[in-house]
């Protein structure tokens, strides 16, 4: 929540997206399961947090995810 909120005061983003776990974080960016019809209206982040220890999928995995993806984010 802090970050978030510094984020939002120095005007570095107009939207702050938290997921709670890696297989959430990997749905959002690819617009899966519960983030499938959000994909015409969200844009692509400009700047992913990971925590290294997220559960299900550890952040350092989500982040192979990204970098091997054919789709890119």
């Amino acid at each position: 929540m802090l970050v978030k909120r510094f984020l939002k005061d120095i005007n570095a983003a107009k939207e702050v997206c938290r997921v709670a776990d890696g297989k959430n974080a990997l749905d959002y960016l690819f617009c899966r399961g519960d983030y499938a019809d959000e994909e015409e209206k969200s844009p692509r982040p400009d700047l992913i947090l990971l925590d290294l220890r997220l559960p299900k999928i550890e952040g350092l995995k989500v982040l192979e995810k990204i970098k091997e993806s054919e789709e890119g984010i």
